[in-house]
């Protein structure tokens, strides 16, 4: 039978605010009763996780140093509320602030894919705008990001839908979002990188079919779908118009 306590006792347990002979009972029944510990995972804040995971945001942040005194039964320790708000509010900043966190230059695709994978065709409703207008979008972003991508308003085989300024690692990325003729999201993307031209290669990314290359300082990528030889020949098509 599982030990009764309530959530609040075991919050206080592991604040350390809990009288010696309380605690000591929660000790005790820590050592037999599983879904008591079960419990105690789901209630406890695990900073040291977190520490690990984001150590790059931990650098000129104070360490937790567990007093000498503290008491450890069964691997447990008291972690202090404070603590535990913390690590949450760096773990919040890493997850929704990624600009903060340099990225490596071979990451950014991935960044993309996991942001495109979300995409479904009503994610882009409407009709194609007309070719002007498309070429006006283009133009204004192109300005950002020094790359002149009016080409871009018409590609063999998709259905433009529209273009916007998106950011990675403080750089501007242009994403530009189109629908396939079998109604895929398919986006284009580009943004400076730091690495050597190459011509374009093909490969699955989040379970997307996706075609990169680099040239002249730019990172080129061109990802929807589950065609790969589709996307590589776009990207061929595209390589050196944009």
């Amino acid at each position: 039978m599982s030990f009764r306590v309530s959530d609040e006792t075991l919050t206080a347990y592991l604040d350390g605010e809990l009288a010696e002979d309380e605690q000591r009972r929660i000790e005790a029944a820590l050592e037999s009763d599983p879904a008591l510990v079960e419990r105690l995972e789901m209630l406890s804040v695990p900073v040291d996780a977190v520490r690990e995971a984001f150590d790059t945001l931990l650098d000129q942040a104070p360490a937790y140093e567990a007093p000498k005194d503290e008491k450890r039964i069964s691997g447990w320790a008291p972690r202090t509320a404070a603590a535990g708000l913390v690590a949450a509010g760096l773990l919040l900043g890493a997850l929704w602030s990624p600009w903060q966190r340099p990225l490596p230059d071979t990451d950014w695709k991935m960044a993309v894919a996991n942001y495109q994978v979300l995409y479904v065709p009503a994610t882009l409703p409407g009709k194609t705008p007309e070719q002007e207008k498309a070429v006006e979008q283009l133009t204004a972003l192109s300005a950002d990001l020094g790359r002149n991508l009016s080409a871009a308003a018409s590609v063999d085989g998709l259905n433009y839908r529209r273009a916007q300024m998106l950011g990675l690692d403080g750089n501007p990325l242009v994403q530009i979002a189109y629908l396939s003729g079998e109604n895929d999201p398919v986006a284009i993307c580009i943004t400076r990188v730091d690495a050597s031209a190459y011509g374009p290669k093909a490969e699955m990314l989040a379970g997307l079919a996706s075609a990169h290359w680099i040239e002249d300082g730019y990172g080129f990528l061109v990802i929807g779908g589950e065609d790969l030889g589709a996307v590589k020949g776009i990207a061929e098509q595209l390589q050196g118009r944009i």
